[in-house]
């Protein structure tokens, strides 16, 4: 039903085709776009919309995940502008978001604004991969799983291929925002032992506008769900203080991939993702990710507007080799690429944040404690206003024997050393393990029942 009528949509902008130039026409019949409005900022749709205004009305609509080209055509049928969510959440009837309800969501001072045909053949023409919006042309929601603590994971499907990539909206009802945990690739050629994602292996990078679709659709996610009194199928709502989804105000590039290996469409990602106009995120409120497979890696991604992250896992170099099999660098070799790359950027983001993964008596020990001590001591020692934290992230089974969760005594045995000699250091605490929280788990999983 869908897919007829935005055919229609499209018969009904061309029987009103405007004025448009030799050099326009020949555009229609070129290739396929390499990019769409969703990887395009504010000043880049404006010059193809030829208008600022035209460009802000669309972005008004993919900030909180409505295409506009459907959105702004009257013709389009309102309960059809979500209905990427049908059948994906757990409740027995889908709400029927209207024009208005979503109006309420726009920014108040365009609420009253509309496109016409000729702006919306424009967005249409040059601005999408195809005539069929956004959401066909880029990717599509396969799967929705939610948590008993509110976490909730999206499997979306990329268009044109078998792939499917994972994102993580992680809620915060204390604060009133949700973190969002995005792939950057499909699979990871880094191969870290005890990560699902690194047994795929690497089997395809991501455009800038399949990791940006991952922001639209969870922003929608949260705004159906924040808007509807929705059944869960438990006796609760949509509204129930576990079941909320607050607003995404923090990314960060943890899921499928590594970024390093993708850094120019990481690099655009990041710029839209900032750019006010656009999604408006905080470049503070954004962290990017990487093993550091060499050291120049980290002065092209410190490129980007975001904070640095660094899985290091451990810091002794045959224990770090034995954990990220693909690590051809000393630390040492990497830790002068990491200081070189902060030491160049500007003290709003002069910080970096240490990923260490715990398994049970593989890397929790004492030793590893305080050797990792040393290193941030020293590490804080030669950037001037550097900010550090090291975040210990507990290993979350993904049914591999060989590897077991820490306990917790020398979980906290572990903290307490770094603390002790003054590093900042926080535990990661375990969301959405009863919903294969473990990434990759879900697209794995996907795969094989495909193969079968």
């Amino acid at each position: 039903k869908v897919n007829r009528l935005q055919l229609s949509l499209k018969a009904t902008i061309q029987d009103d085709p405007g004025q448009i130039d030799a050099k326009e026409s020949d555009k229609e019949n070129s290739t396929q776009l390499t990019s769409s409005a969703l990887s395009m900022n504010l000043d880049e749709l404006s010059r193809e919309l030829r208008g600022k205004g035209k460009a802000q009305l669309s972005w008004d609509c993919f900030r909180i995940g409505v295409d506009p080209f459907h959105f702004h055509n009257p013709a389009f049928p309102e309960q059809e502008l979500d209905n990427a969510l049908r059948g994906l959440l757990n409740h027995n009837d889908f709400p029927l978001c209207t024009r208005k309800d979503i109006q309420q969501n726009l920014s108040s001072r365009r609420q009253s604004q509309t496109m016409g045909i000729k702006s919306l053949k424009a967005l249409s023409l040059f601005c999408y991969p195809s005539s069929l919006g956004i959401e066909s042309s880029i990717a599509t929601l396969s799967e929705i799983t939610r948590s008993n603590d509110g976490t909730t994971k999206l499997l979306i499907k990329l268009v044109n291929t078998d792939f499917y990539i994972e994102s993580v909206i992680i809620p915060n009802p204390g604060w009133g925002k949700s973190t969002l945990c995005i792939s950057s690739q499909v699979g990871c050629a880094q191969g870290c032992v005890f990560c699902a994602t690194g047994k795929m292996g690497r089997l395809a990078s991501l455009t800038p506008d399949q990791i940006l679709v991952q922001l639209y659709y969870a922003n929608k996610v949260c705004r159906v769900i924040n808007s509807s009194n929705i059944s869960n199928g438990d006796g609760t709502t949509g509204s129930d203080k576990n079941q909320d989804l607050p607003q995404i105000d923090n990314v960060v590039f943890m899921g499928m991939g590594d970024a390093a290996d993708n850094i120019e469409s990481v690099q655009k990602a990041v710029e839209v993702m900032t750019d006010r106009s656009c999604f408006a995120l905080a470049p503070s409120k954004i962290t990017i990710s990487t093993v550091g497979p060499s050291p120049d890696v980290f002065d092209k991604l410190a490129q980007a507007d975001a904070v640095l992250a660094w899985s290091v896992h451990a810091v002794r170099d045959d224990l770090r080799k034995k954990l990220v099999p693909s690590t051809k660098y000393t630390m040492e070799e990497l830790t002068d690429g990491v200081v070189n790359a902060l030491i160049h950027r500007s003290k709003r983001l002069r910080a970096l944040m240490l990923e260490i993964a715990l398994m049970d008596g593989l890397n929790d020990g004492i030793q590893e404690a305080e050797e990792l001590a040393d290193f941030c001591l020293d590490l804080t020692s030669r950037v001037e206003g550097m900010k550090l934290m090291v975040n210990l992230i507990p290993f979350n089974d993904i049914g591999y024997e060989q590897y077991r969760r820490p306990s917790d005594a020398n979980l906290a045995a572990f903290q307490k050393v770094l603390v002790d000699k003054g590093v900042k250091t926080y535990v990661r605490t375990t969301r959405g393990d009863d919903e294969s929280a473990a990434c990759g788990q879900l697209a794995t999983k996907k795969r094989k029942k495909l193969a079968d």
